[in-house]
């Protein structure tokens, strides 16, 4: 289990909020790495522990960690800055042991993976996606980088998902569409046709409202 200790074999988790801490016992969980620690860009985030065992450390000590880390911020903008600072060689992939993860699907670095989610075969993640608690990417899906798929959204076979896209909780993609770059599908939204144009879209089917 994680000790005190920082050493190159340790994960860094970036990010003290509340998807910090899911990642960090997904991490956990899965036994991957020897220790973990967390740090934040907020120094006020950065004290006692961000789970038992995970300490919380100064951003001025990750600064100098050459290790792995793990981007763990919700926001798609502040997550892709963050990954783009560190460069992909950097960034680990998080999996929690109760997601299923197909070998036939590819997970580019950085991305989190939940309990309870599934990513089909022939599935392609880019850089830094998160795919939360009990969402589904099905087959031959494709999610473009940065993208957060909330608690149970579902891709349908086939969906082309762009980059920096938010799908609120419960929200449904229908097999074979596409949605756009920055594209923000509102909880529990059906997308029954593709998605060509930046905004909010809301309701069954979704329709933009701004």
């Amino acid at each position: 289990m994680p000790t005190e200790s920082v050493g190159a074999a340790a994960l860094l988790v970036f990010g003290a909020g509340g998807h910090g801490r899911v990642v960090a016992d997904a991490a956990l969980r899965s036994g991957q790495w020897p220790a973990l620690w967390a740090s934040d860009r907020d120094v006020s985030r950065c004290m006692g522990q961000l789970l038992p065992g995970v300490p919380l450390r100064d951003p001025s000590v990750s600064q100098d960690f050459d290790g792995p880390v793990h981007v763990a911020i919700g926001n798609n903008a502040a997550r892709e800055k963050e990954c783009l600072a560190l460069g992909t060689q950097r960034l680990a992939t998080v999996v929690h042991p109760q997601a299923t993860v197909s070998p036939h699907a590819g997970v580019a670095p950085g991305c989190f993976v939940a309990a309870q989610a599934v990513v089909a075969p022939g599935a392609q993640l880019g850089a830094g996606v998160i795919v939360n608690h009990g969402a589904v990417v099905d087959h031959d899906g494709t999610v473009g980088s940065y993208t957060h798929i909330a608690p149970g959204a579902v891709l349908g076979g086939a969906v082309r998902v762009g980059v920096r896209v938010l799908l609120g909780s419960g929200a449904v993609v229908q097999p074979g569409l596409s949605v756009c770059d920055d594209a923000v599908i509102g909880a529990g939204s059906v997308v029954c046709a593709d998605i060509t144009q930046a905004g909010t879209y809301v309701g069954a089917p979704a329709r933009r409202i701004r």
